[in-house]
């Protein structure tokens, strides 16, 4: 939808995706992990444009997928931040390690930094909330 939107729209708009992906691609990231909602982590629309920029994008397993999914739903999108739930997230990272290789970890729901604040991950983090505020202030000082 995105798309459509940018192209009908009379203002700049950014991407919260794409200025990710940008990033990625600046620390020369090549695999990354994606954790955020069911839908962030199973449809096209967020790994594309990382494609495209040669990262491979990894979502959890059925399992942790379902984990996750559940976890913002009931917990972190009420503000919720249990230390169990911290740690499933965290053994949800390792897996993806384990398996896939990753370099870092993409924080695709806007709830997610709750969960890691203060808390020092095995791999780099890209914190699309972060991100994304630093692109809009650029953006800004661009058409300043």
């Amino acid at each position: 939808m995105f798309d459509v939107l940018e192209a009908k729209s009379p203002v700049p708009i950014v991407s919260i995706i794409r200025a990710t992906c940008e990033e990625a691609s600046r620390q020369g990231l090549k695999k990354v992990g994606l954790l955020g909602t069911r839908f962030t982590m199973e449809e096209d629309f967020f790994k594309k444009p990382f494609r495209e920029k040669g990262i491979e994008v990894f979502a959890p397993d059925a399992k942790d997928l379902d984990y996750i999914a559940e976890k913002i739903a009931h917990e972190l999108e009420h503000g919720i931040v249990t230390e169990e739930t911290r740690s499933g997230f965290l053994q949800v990272i390792q897996n993806l390690i384990a398996k896939e290789g990753i370099e870092a970890v993409v924080l695709g729901c806007t709830e997610l930094p709750l969960l890691f604040d203060g808390l020092a991950l095995p791999i780099a983090c890209l914190d699309t909330l972060e991100i994304h505020a630093r692109a809009l202030l650029a953006a800004m000082d661009l058409s300043a």
